[in-house]
């Protein structure tokens, strides 16, 4: 019986042995397609993540672009479309001029008569009422016309102008061309020929009349606006300084 029960004996450990590797292979297996689970979550999380970025770069690609071409349709009406000043550079001009305070000035605008360029004449009335206020923002004395019956007689852009010799006038002159240059299409030279052909004046602000006459030794001529010819630094946006 010895061998037999060596052999039942045998035959148990064989089993027992089968057994446990069994529940080991299987605890192996269950801890492995967990395993597996994790590292498929893993991936999946990385997966959206890096989805999610390219998403975000290309939204934020698409401002980007966005926010160009509107500064670049910005500054094209800028350079060819009506004539605007600012509050921001209205405070420019009148902080540079702060030093001419009382001096008399008379604004001048083409404005009237001309029936084929409506848009003209409101765009010189238009940028004349912003230089009155502007100018009067600096405590200058400043007073607008629109101009009428000119007999053919015009002007381009924004004109100084002076009437006389007087070294003081012609410095103001100099002050108000370095104000007004940097922010808007004006002529670069101090000229010596107001509109003195034009024989009707009407106040340039029909809610407020002017309080003297148009007698000041300094003035400035308002007439349509001449777009410079275009360049592609031109087209570069301008930012306007946080601090006017």
């Amino acid at each position: 019986m010895w061998p037999s029960e060596l052999n039942a004996s045998r035959i148990y450990d064989i089993a027992n042995s089968v057994l446990l590797g069994s529940l080991a292979f299987g605890v192996l297996s269950t801890g492995l397609v967990i395993w597996m689970g994790k590292v498929k979550e893993w991936y999946s999380q990385k997966e959206l993540e890096a989805t999610r970025l390219k998403a975000g770069e290309a939204n934020d690609r698409a401002a980007q672009a966005d926010l160009k071409r509107v500064k670049l349709e910005n500054r094209i009406a800028d350079i060819f479309g009506p004539r605007q000043l600012t509050l921001a550079q209205s405070a420019r001009i009148a902080k540079k001029l702060s030093g001419l305070k009382g001096t008399k000035i008379d604004v001048y605008a083409f404005a009237v008569g001309n029936p084929y360029t409506p848009n003209e004449s409101l765009d010189s009335s238009n940028i004349a009422l912003a230089v009155v206020k502007t100018l009067r923002d600096a405590h200058i004395d400043a007073e607008g016309w629109i101009l009428g019956s000119c007999n053919g007689s015009g002007a381009s852009n924004i004109v100084i102008n002076v009437t006389g010799d007087s070294s003081d006038d012609q410095k103001i002159a100099s002050k108000l061309i370095d104000a007004f240059r940097p922010e808007i299409g004006t002529y670069p030279e101090i000229s010596g020929s107001p509109p003195s052909a034009c024989t009707k004046f009407s106040d340039l602000d029909g809610a407020r009349p002017n309080r003297r006459k148009h007698d000041a030794t300094i003035s400035i001529t308002i007439g349509r606006k001449i777009s410079p010819l275009l360049t592609p630094e031109m087209l570069e946006p301008v930012d306007e300084p946080e601090n006017p």
